[in-house]
């Protein structure tokens, strides 16, 4: 059946432009997964712990502290050989008289949660899974606070959750992993492949792939086409900005003409301004946002998108050598945007955001050692068991 529909594409000047944008999307969707497929990372797990507790009036209140953790592609939630290491390693060093271990699942399978690090709407795998159980954690304590690690591409969905999940999630702590906050703007190595033609052919795939991830079908499919932000070219980039992609939404690049001024696109716009003041106000209402590049990063492209760094200008050709234009998070129209709309410049001031490098590390390795040092001493235990005693006057 399928076979006989694409032969009469020859014979139909209307089926035939449908037939050649299919074949390309087609492709597209093979590049993205095929490409990232053999550089996956696997790390994902999650931990809840009671931590702090309060005196008040001679009653003691416990604050439940929920530590989500959130894979990547090419992993899953209850992979043992990932998932298990990290959960030992907190447990291990959360002294607390409850800890609970969970994971997101983005699906109601093992293998489903693994196809959807590939394949889904980003949009509905966030809300419908992330969203769903994050929130339906917080509401079992009364005051409880969420925390998220976020690995890969499941920082970005980390960050994607604390702007979209609501204020019942109430998440304090967002501590993300080698997550492209800035996108990927290459497939990972293509600027090593050593023949002309293999360079060529690497640049004809991100066309292709450009075109693709941002159309209406493919968007809704790929879980990859919802960070992928072509930078080298303005005309894509523009489209990324038209596209609604999940990152174009969470960075506030998604792009509504001001100059129409019907009573319609009014109302929609005022919207959207609603819900981007509302999304700010999630990601100020953190008491830490943590990022967390890898030194010797080939995944991510480029690696310091892990840590918000950002073109000089569109177009920009990124190379390895040009990774010294790149422009720090403090010099990006992210931090320096007069409504700072991810709220970046406010936390920074308030010494609530850690840049960082997990150093002499390819993507998404790195030892127990350095995650017990560095992130659950550091992050994860510093309300250890603490007792607060609020004396109340007569």
């Amino acid at each position: 059946m399928a076979l006989a529909s694409f032969a009469l594409c020859r014979y139909d000047e209307t089926l035939y432009r449908r037939c050649r944008r299919l074949r390309l999307s087609v492709v597209a969707l093979l590049l993205f997964h095929s490409w990232w497929w053999c550089c996956s990372a696997r790390a994902v797990f999650a931990t809840q712990k009671t931590t702090t507790f309060t005196t008040n009036g001679g009653k003691t209140k416990v604050v439940t502290q929920n530590v989500v953790l959130i894979h990547g592609m090419g992993d899953t939630c209850c992979n043992p050989s990932s998932l298990g290491a990290i959960e030992e390693a907190v447990k291990k060093e959360v002294s607390s008289t409850t800890t609970k271990v969970m994971s997101i699942r983005f699906g109601t399978s093992e293998a489903s949660d693994f196809i959807s690090g590939f394949l889904g709407n980003a949009f509905r795998l966030v809300h419908d899974y992330g969203c769903e159980q994050i929130v339906r954690e917080a509401r079992k304590e009364e005051g409880s606070e969420t925390i998220l690690l976020g690995f890969s591409q499941g920082g970005v969905f980390a960050r994607a959750m604390v702007e979209l999940c609501g204020d019942e999630a109430n998440v304090k702590k967002l501590i993300t992993f080698g997550a492209p906050h800035a996108g990927v703007w290459k497939f990972p190595g293509c600027d090593r492949m050593a023949s002309t033609a293999s360079r060529k052919w690497c640049e004809y795939s991100r066309k292709i792939a450009s075109k693709a991830a941002y159309s209406k079908m493919w968007k809704s499919k790929s879980v990859q086409a919802s960070y992928f932000r072509d930078v080298s070219d303005k005309e894509r980039f523009e489209t990324y900005e038209r596209s609604g992609s999940l990152l174009s939404v969470i960075n506030g690049e998604e792009f509504f003409d001001d100059a129409n001024t019907t009573t319609k696109s009014v109302a929609r716009q005022n919207d959207e301004q609603r819900r981007r003041r509302r999304r700010r106000e999630r990601m100020c209402n953190l008491d830490l946002f943590a990022m967390f590049s890898f030194e010797k990063d080939k995944v991510v492209v480029p690696k310091d998108s892990a840590v918000f760094s950002d073109a000089p200008s569109i177009p920009f050709e990124y190379t390895e050598e040009k990774a010294s234009e790149l422009l720090n998070v403090r010099e990006t129209k992210f931090y320096l945007n007069e409504e700072d709309g991810l709220c970046l410049r406010e936390l920074d001031g308030k010494d609530r955001m850690k840049i960082d490098v997990v150093p002499n590390a390819n993507h998404m390795q790195f030892s127990l050692d350095w995650f017990t040092e560095n992130i659950v001493e550091k992050y994860l235990v510093e309300k250890k068991e603490k007792e607060v005693v609020v004396v109340q006057m007569e």
